[in-house]
């Protein structure tokens, strides 16, 4: 892409708390984003009602990403429509929050013989935050993402994984939010 074409980036936040570390995060990136002319669409996921794949392998029936009537339609629409998507989730169980893991198994239709639209080429982050004070809390998250990108044909742009930042507003100290912020600043080049 050129550079003075301006990034449209999707913000996929998974974090059920208001203003919680993992959103900050998010909105540290944004800053940085949009600072440099990036158009971003932010999705608070815990306020959607996106329901689980039911695997039916119907994806494209009827011109549409999947059978299911959701708000998982407007993210299809934003992610057909974006060049970067953020992956922003706290780390529950040493894996995805429920949030955004329902959106990864929605990913189905990109694989689908049928696919209209692909994410090969697009690009995307990983921004995730965890209690533990031992980065290996974010193993699962990694393998996951790495594998699922892959399968996707998603290009990778970064990820941050913030650890031992538990209680809100514990990701203000450290330099978790400044790393983001560049994050963003970046995204551009």
């Amino acid at each position: 892409m050129p550079a003075d074409i301006m990034k449209k980036i999707v913000c996929l936040l998974g974090s059920p708390r208001v203003n919680g570390n993992s959103e900050r995060l998010a909105k540290a990136f944004v800053i940085g984003a949009e600072s440099q002319g990036a158009k971003v669409r932010f999705f608070r996921l815990q306020n959607m009602n996106i329901k689980g794949c039911i695997d039916c392998r119907r994806c494209w029936e009827n011109g549409k990403h999947c059978v299911i009537n959701d708000d998982m339609a407007q993210i299809y629409e934003a992610i057909d429509e974006c060049n970067v998507i953020v992956f922003v989730t706290p780390v529950y169980w040493y894996s995805w929050s429920a949030q955004i893991k329902v959106v990864w198994d929605r990913m189905l239709p990109y694989i689908s013989e049928k696919a209209k639209f692909t994410l090969k080429d697009k690009e995307c982050i990983l921004l995730a935050t965890a209690g533990d004070v031992y980065e290996s809390a974010f193993n699962g998250v990694l393998e996951s993402f790495d594998r699922s990108i892959s399968l996707l044909g998603l290009k990778e742009r970064g990820k941050i994984c913030a650890y031992n930042v538990y209680d809100i507003g514990d990701i203000e100290q450290g330099d978790w939010l400044d790393r983001a912020k560049e994050l963003g600043i970046n995204i551009n080049k």
